[in-house]
């Protein structure tokens, strides 16, 4: 093997696969990163065509959970593949000056000889045959392609409700196309996040959990790639994402999804109208004074056309902030996790939301005010 790559595109390279990489993998070869230089494969442009260039090192990494592959621009002058440990490789890299870098394979061995302009390094590589193929669907299963941007979106404003790793099928984030409609669901069973958003023209059905740090892996690719387009393979209990330039694949969570739409309340007996960004920045400041660390507890006072919020510790003291809102209801105190509200103001995509409410100990709702798109579900602590 040997190749010419600038710096630049292979240090890119290299972050785009680095966070599948195994720190303490159960094989050797997990901590190293399969490098492939291909001298006839087509490097596509950004709006879905085909570059007149050819030639691509293709980087691969792998922790068995999910896989990466990145694909950038390279002067192949011999075919060939390595693997190289993937830690040292990004050190190497990220300390090199600013120009073009040259990897060579010698002899029979996996020896790897890099340098760049006066600087050399020497690596003692492994065969790439000893790395696992990436576990994606085939290219028979039936592709979906839906807006990358749209997708990294409903991602972002969802997946900071899925559970912890260790809940089963909560751990994951349920997407859901049908009908002309991308839905995505989280929920860690304190909290609901759901997010909808028309994808027309596009043919398919799906309904697969995704785990969360898949699903906050693929959101990072799909903004940092630029590609227009993502496109969906599944296959028994794999999924694939292939961008333009990077390619993704993850196992499936196994197991049914809670019917969370059975626990989103149909009326409410009151309704708040409030600003955004002015109700998440009294949260962050009241709650400072939060006495309970864990839960982190926040109490909201609706009563005529305020908001008072306060929190109090016998340790630390108290506070307390009055906001001016639009309340029809009757008056009523209601208590939080925080953290959990703030989290869900953070993610909902409008300047004004709307608080809908039944009582003290009764779930609430946020959402923006004039879209049904998408909804945070609390459920509040029982502390007033």
């Amino acid at each position: 093997m040997h190749v010419v790559v600038s710096k630049e595109s292979l240090a890119k390279g290299i972050s785009a696969v680095a966070r599948a990489v195994s720190a303490r993998g159960p094989l050797p070869i997990l901590t190293h990163v399969k490098v492939v230089a291909d001298p006839d494969a087509v490097r596509e442009a950004a709006d879905g065509g085909e570059d007149a260039a050819r030639g691509a090192l293709i980087l691969t990494a792998t922790d068995l959970e999910i896989g990466l592959e990145a694909r950038i621009p390279a002067e192949v002058r011999q075919a060939g593949s390595v693997a190289i440990a993937a830690k040292t490789l990004a050190e190497i890299v990220a300390k090199l000056p600013a120009a073009d870098v040259e990897l060579q394979v010698q002899g029979a061995g996996h020896e790897v000889l890099i340098r760049c302009q006066r600087a050399k390094f020497t690596l003692r590589g492994l065969s790439a045959n000893e790395f696992p193929e990436l576990p994606g669907p085939g290219d028979d299963a039936t592709p979906i392609s839906l807006d990358a941007a749209d997708l990294a979106k409903g991602i972002r404003q969802t997946l900071y409700a899925a559970a912890g790793e260790d809940k089963a099928v909560i751990s994951g984030l349920l997407v859901e196309l049908d009908g002309g409609a991308l839905e995505l669901a989280a929920t860690d069973g304190f909290r609901l996040a759901w997010k909808r958003a028309a994808v027309d023209g596009v043919e398919g059905k799906l309904t697969v959990v995704v785990p969360r740090r898949a699903m906050d892996e693929l959101a990072r690719q799909l903004s940092a790639s630029g590609a227009g387009r993502v496109t969906i393979r599944t296959a028994a209990n794999q999924i694939a994402f292939q961008l333009t330039d990077r390619y993704m694949t993850s196992r499936l969570v196994d197991g049914t999804y809670p019917n969370y739409r059975g626990i989103i309340p149909k009326a409410f007996e009151r309704e708040a109208i409030l600003d955004r960004a002015s109700l998440l920045a009294a949260v962050e400041r009241v709650s400072i004074m939060a006495y309970d660390r864990e839960a982190h507890t926040i109490k909201l006072e609706f009563a005529g056309q305020d908001l008072t919020l306060s929190a109090g510790s016998s340790e630390l003291g108290d506070s307390d902030e009055a906001i001016a809102i639009e309340y029809d209801g009757e008056p009523l105190t209601i208590s939080f996790n925080a953290n959990f509200l703030a989290d869900a103001l953070k993610n909902l995509d409008a300047e004004t939301v709307r608080v809908s409410m039944n009582g003290q100990l009764l779930p609430a709702l946020l959402r923006p005010l004039g879209s049904d798109d998408q909804i945070c579900l609390l459920m509040p602590i029982n502390r007033v």
